[in-house]
């Protein structure tokens, strides 16, 4: 469940039956990802991914009104298995927020811990907070029959 405090900063915890291997590369890996980011219920498209430090995503979220909401960033870390690290916003809009995933080995399962920080209000927290939570259904979905 995430935990909510005054500050800006998301912290989400979830175990997944599966390795740190299989999860790293379910987020890391551009057709495994477009398997299953985004909230339940919204179809996304990962139009580009960069597996390296300083490499680019982008994805388009396709939303139930027929909006669609490009999201791009960068990453800024990636340790194979243990973390990765990625700022987070609106393509085109000059403040990002920075994604960090850091991932424990459980003996075959894995504790994910993901840490959204710089978002800029409280409302924009618990708002990410009900994105990821649905996304780590669909990770958890995904694993199950990956």
């Amino acid at each position: 469940m995430p935990t909510k405090t005054e500050s800006t900063t998301l912290v989400i915890t979830r175990v997944f039956d599966a390795p740190p291997a299989h999860v790293f590369e379910a987020w890391l890996d551009q057709e495994q990802w477009q398997a299953w980011i985004g909230p339940e219920g919204i179809d996304c498209d990962v139009t580009l991914l960069e597996r390296r430090v300083g490499g680019r995503y982008r994805l388009l979220m396709h939303l139930p009104d027929g909006e669609t909401l490009p999201v791009a960033g960068i990453f800024k870390v990636i340790e194979p298995h243990v973390r990765f690290a990625f700022t987070w916003g609106r393509e085109g809009e000059a403040r990002d927020s920075l994604v960090t995933v850091t991932l424990r080995d459980l003996g075959g399962k894995t504790e994910l811990t993901l840490r959204q920080e710089g978002l800029p209000t409280a409302a924009s927290r618990d708002s990410h907070a009900e994105g990821w939570s649905s996304a780590l259904n669909e990770l958890a979905g995904y694993l199950a029959v990956a």
